[in-house]
């Protein structure tokens, strides 16, 4: 399989991975300890919630920046892309995802 990545692009899929295992996790811990409400998540929610919490990791880790001279934070002008795709495109793309499970999990 070929990965087509430029500058943080790989991160999306790295993302996506952990995302998807700690909400998998967490889930888990939260069935067998606490039961409940929690029995009533099944895998396409859980999926869901994995979506969006890697469209929120993404989003926010999307631009670079450096420090100049003065201290200041200066947003660099590089290009982060996973698969020619953008990392902001990629945050919506989970964000659309993760509503699309948990719709089909509730419904």
């Amino acid at each position: 399989m070929i990965l087509i990545w430029k500058n943080k692009g790989l991160l999306v899929i790295a993302y996506l991975m952990v995302s998807m295992f700690l909400t998998a996790l967490v889930l888990g811990v939260l069935k067998r300890n606490f039961g409940g409400v929690f029995m009533s998540i099944d895998l396409n929610q859980s999926i869901g919630i994995g979506f969006l919490l890697s469209a929120i990791w993404t989003f926010l880790t999307r631009n670079d920046f450096y420090l100049n001279s003065s201290g200041e934070k200066v947003k660099m002008k590089t290009r982060n892309e996973f698969f020619f795709i953008s990392m902001q495109i990629w945050s919506y793309l989970f964000l659309i995802a993760g509503f699309a499970f948990l719709f089909y999990g509730f419904f």
